[in-house]
């Protein structure tokens, strides 16, 4: 059994050797930075909405636009998907349609930037760019389905 676990962390530490690095430590230290973004990411984005933003979006940009660019925006969010659920409540509470918040979290939960670059040294840049294709089509459809079933709950 020995055995077995020194071969699977060999294996790991020579994956993570393609990206640079051959101790787990220094790339669970990347993570923290990765969640740190997140939070700053999520900060940032939530100082910029507000109550007449929402309006005039669900008054000005058809919801099927926002539910698109609430899956593009989902998508690059980095960190874990805790930290937009303030973002995400705001914008409930300011009005904000369900298949937008849903498209979001989606997009969010689907793909981010550490797994994207992750995959990529394991599986190779195609087979990321199509996963992320796949993660934005799936995001779009959840939000949409949203939509038709939440309206704008």
């Amino acid at each position: 059994m020995n055995r077995k676990k020194t071969v699977r962390t060999e294996l790991i530490c020579k994956k993570f050797e393609k990206f640079g690095e051959s101790d787990p430590i220094r790339v669970g230290m990347k993570s923290y930075f990765l969640v740190s973004a997140g939070i700053v990411f999520a900060l940032c984005l939530s100082a910029f909405v507000t109550k007449n933003l929402v309006t005039g979006w669900n008054k000005n940009i058809p919801h099927t636009l926002q539910v698109l660019y609430a899956a593009l925006i989902g998508l690059p969010s980095p960190g874990p998907r805790y930290i937009i659920y303030p973002l995400l409540a705001k914008l409930k509470e300011f009005g904000a349609a369900g298949g937008v918040i849903v498209a979001l979290i989606s997009g969010h939960v689907l793909i981010e930037p550490s797994t994207f670059l992750l995959e990529t040294g394991f599986f190779g840049w195609r087979f990321s760019v199509k996963r992320l294709f796949i993660a934005f089509i799936i995001s779009f459809s959840a939000g949409m389905l949203a939509l038709l079933f939440l309206g704008n709950a």
